[in-house]
């Protein structure tokens, strides 16, 4: 079980999207939460209120979480939700992975974008080194994310991890699983593969091949599946074609789900696909859907 996150805070109104979000997981998971916000050098004099600040957001956030709690907890809860405030001086990406080394962190949670407003974390910027270099899972959570997840009032629970066929890219499934079981709803995990199979309707060899690939991705994700199963929980597998990025993007517009947890390596796979660089691409094109993203190597 998840005891402990953080929930990293800039100050902006965009990044407190996450603020929201973050009370709602940490009452549904009954998780700590420790809220983190960095100042530069050159904001060192600004430290004293920013700490009062992320005090104050500490205290809301623990009673929010506790009220969550009580709301959905069938039996009683043998001790109160604990949230901290903290401000550090120094560089964001090193203070971050410092706090997380330092503080027995098993989760990480911030916005996709950050004080800038307009523009997103770039890709070699302080989201980037912190997904890459951390040890435990980071969270992201889009500024435009649905109301719907926040308010539990999605059609359908589901948590959906896409399989490059890599053992690398199934390292999100334990998390995913610990997610849905530390949450206690009744949810269903989906597992999906999309490859690109290029212009499959030239010739009758070329729809044949395709057939076969996709039926060799069903098999493989539907053994994936079956010791989960086992587990009296509830598993479904989905075989996709086109631009793996794209279609993951497209089947979350379809399919809205309360998450979406990746790898972020994965050496090639059944499917001939660098999970990487998809995981990339789609931290750049999700924008309503929350985005777990585990070390492939985890």
């Amino acid at each position: 079980m998840y005891k402990k996150m953080v929930v990293l805070l800039d100050g902006s109104e965009l990044a407190e999207v996450v603020f929201e979000y973050a009370q709602e997981v940490s009452g549904r998971m009954h998780i700590d939460t420790e809220l983190l916000h960095v100042c530069s050098p050159q904001e060192a004099d600004q430290v004293p209120m920013r700490r009062a600040y992320m005090e104050h957001m500490a205290g809301e956030l623990c009673a929010k979480a506790e009220e969550i709690s009580r709301k959905y907890s069938k039996a009683a809860v043998d001790r109160c939700i604990q949230a901290r405030g903290h401000v550090v001086v120094g560089y964001p990406a090193e203070e971050i992975l410092k706090y997380i080394d330092e503080n027995d962190i098993e989760l990480v949670m911030m916005s996709t974008h950050g004080s800038s407003g307009v523009r997103g974390w770039d890709i070699g910027g302080v989201a980037n080194k912190v997904i890459h270099a951390s040890r435990v899972p980071v969270w992201l959570v889009p500024t435009e994310l649905r109301e719907e997840i926040i308010s539990d009032t999605l059609p359908t629970r589901s948590l959906v991890v896409p399989l490059s066929g890599s053992k690398q890219s199934e390292a999100a499934i334990p998390h995913a699983l610990r997610i849905l079981e530390q949450r206690g709803a009744e949810a269903e995990l989906v597992l999906i593969h999309a490859y690109d199979a290029g212009n499959i309707y030239l010739t009758r060899a070329a729809l044949e091949q395709n057939d076969e690939e996709r039926a060799r991705m069903k098999a493989y994700l539907e053994g994936v599946a079956a010791p989960i199963r086992k587990e009296d929980l509830a598993v479904r597998t989905e075989v996709l074609i086109g631009d793996p990025a794209e279609t993951i993007i497209n089947y979350l517009r379809s399919n809205p789900a309360q998450l979406l947890a990746m790898a972020t390596r994965g050496h090639t796979g059944l499917s001939r696909m660098v999970f990487g660089s998809v995981t990339e691409t789609v931290i750049h094109m999700v924008k309503r859907t929350p985005l777990l993203l585990v070390g492939g190597d985890d």
